[in-house]
């Protein structure tokens, strides 16, 4: 009995070593052989939508009606709803000026992600520029004067 164990136990260890010994250089020729899958570059990430422009206004009674305040004058600007614009004295609510009727060359176009309105007073002698954002609440005011190449610019917050 102990020599039929002893032959099992020969042949089990034969049949191991030849078994590994077999599989292995196939394994290692397979590896050899197989050409490694292609790297693919990472697809590139989406680029972010760009702040959508508004659309071209079609009247100027779109351009935001409110009071802005121009501190440097103490002067408030009015935009009525109606497209009318007025200028008074913030500190007594004077009228210093009625813009209607009085203007020429009014634009109201997109301008970046909001609206601008611009127009030339003659009576005034000026050209004005005044963009407001689509986002906040402060306008800004850009005049141009017939007298001086001295330009004039302000950020005019929004007023009750």
């Amino acid at each position: 009995m102990k020599k039929l164990l002893v032959f099992f136990i020969a042949v089990a260890i034969v049949f191991c070593f030849f078994s590994c010994k077999t599989s292995e250089p196939a394994a290692k020729q397979e590896a050899q052989t197989e050409k490694p899958a292609p790297v693919k570059a990472p697809a590139p990430a989406p680029a972010p939508a760009p702040a959508k422009a508004p659309e071209a206004p079609k009247a100027l009674s779109e351009f935001p009606a409110g009071k802005w305040l121009d501190a440097n004058w103490d002067a408030l600007w009015v935009f009525f709803a109606d497209g009318s614009v007025k200028l008074y004295d913030s500190k007594n609510g004077d009228l210093i000026y009625d813009f209607n009727g009085k203007t020429k060359d009014l634009k109201l176009e997109p301008a970046g992600t909001g609206l601008k309105l611009s127009f030339r007073c003659d009576e005034t002698q000026r050209f004005y520029t005044f963009e407001k954002a689509l986002e906040g609440t402060d306008m800004e005011l850009d005049i141009d004067r017939d007298w001086t190449d001295e330009g004039y610019h302000i950020l005019m917050p929004l007023q009750d």
